[in-house]
């Protein structure tokens, strides 16, 4: 099998709160120059729709995304994972590096937002579960019919 030919442009799903936005990077591009993607991405007027989608629109303040002015106003970071899974922990992400050496193509990257004084927030996100929401068949019960009588 020939080696897998690495991708001409990363693609990165930018997470917070309950809002997703679909980046694209040069893999030699620098964190930074992703970080001031992900502010014009935060700023659009996307967020200040005057009819929002039901699923984006929400009451709760907790999930109401913070205004940015600047690059200052976040951070970067990628979810730190155990066997794969998440562990609800996030690393920070080095302006400096490249996104090849920083992140994989197609990996979550989430938004630490800073508060008035400068410190740094928790992650806020909210993922959308993998299972479906239809009733499970009895296992027992699958594949079985009654039988038909002559």
């Amino acid at each position: 099998m020939p080696p897998k030919i690495p991708p001409k442009t990363y693609t990165i799903l930018l997470k917070t709160h309950k809002l997703t936005v679909f980046l694209t990077a040069l893999p030699s591009a620098s964190i930074a120059s992703l970080k001031a993607d992900a502010l014009t991405a935060l700023q659009s007027d996307v967020l200040d729709a005057p009819n929002p989608h039901t699923g984006m629109a929400d009451a709760d303040p907790f999930w109401t995304v913070p205004k940015v002015a600047s690059v200052d106003d976040f951070e970067l970071c990628k979810s730190v994972r155990d066997k794969g899974r998440p562990t609800g922990q996030y690393q920070l992400l080095d302006n400096s590096r490249s996104v090849r050496e920083s992140i994989v193509n197609w990996e979550h990257v989430f938004v630490q937002f800073r508060d008035s004084s400068g410190k740094l927030l928790p992650v806020k996100v909210s993922v959308p579960t993998v299972d479906d929401e239809e009733e499970e068949i009895d296992p027992n019960r699958k594949g079985k019919r009654k039988a038909s009588g002559p």
